[in-house]
């Protein structure tokens, strides 16, 4: 999901990486780790409330009803794009961060690229909303953090080489890679949804017990 959808984040952050208070891959790396930081501890969060729908019972209907709100969202959206509009509290918090991070990029700290990171997690974007949505129905406070640590590695291939992307790949191929987002976001909406119908596939649909577990059928020989 990181990996696919990074293409959305060249877009989005390419401006910030490009402005970062020095230009080595090891800035970049602090940079990404930042975010991948801020990305782990949003995973804890949801977390606690996926366990909490988990030890209710109630994982199966959490996955299927993600699954359905991210279909809506991107249907409302019209396949465009998955961000959500920035008014009220997302603007406050853009507006809150996007004040801070100022400073940050004038800094010549070795550790500014790490602190811009982490506020950049906190940016609104509609990508990391659909992934905490994915993270929250594990229904495990260790499962969404590592679920949301694994979706910020994803996005560092095309991070770290986004001016070697920015040269190589047409701006008329990033927006159609950009466009694919959403259906490939579809894509985990559906998992999600069949995932939750408990039909025992396994890896798609696997049986989960009352108490959350996951159950693998094997064929014995």
């Amino acid at each position: 999901m990181g990996l696919l959808g990074s293409f959305h984040c060249i877009g989005m952050c390419g401006p910030i990486v490009l402005a970062l208070p020095g230009r080595s891959i090891v800035h970049k790396i602090f940079y990404n780790l930042g975010r991948t930081i801020t990305y782990s501890l949003l995973g804890v969060a949801v977390g606690f409330i996926g366990q909490g729908v988990a030890f209710a019972g109630l994982q199966q209907s959490l996955s299927i009803v993600i699954g359905v709100i991210m279909l809506v969202i991107i249907l409302f959206t019209k396949y465009k794009h998955f961000d959500l509009p920035t008014n009220g509290v997302f603007n406050k918090v853009y507006i809150s961060i996007k004040t801070k991070l100022g400073p940050l990029l004038k800094s010549k700290s070795v550790f500014s690229p790490l602190l811009i990171g982490i506020l950049n997690g906190l940016l609104p974007c509609g990508l990391v909303y659909a992934a905490l949505l994915a993270a929250l129905s594990l229904g495990s406070i260790v499962g969404s953090a590592f679920y949301m640590a694994f979706f910020g590695l994803g996005t560092f291939p095309i991070m770290l080489g986004l001016g070697l992307f920015s040269s190589v790949i047409s701006p008329s191929i990033r927006t159609k890679l950009n466009r694919a987002v959403p259906y490939f976001l579809a894509l985990v909406a559906i998992l999600l949804i069949l995932r939750g119908m408990n039909l025992g596939i396994p890896y798609v649909s696997p049986k989960i017990d009352g108490s959350g577990q996951m159950h693998m059928h094997h064929h014995e020989m």
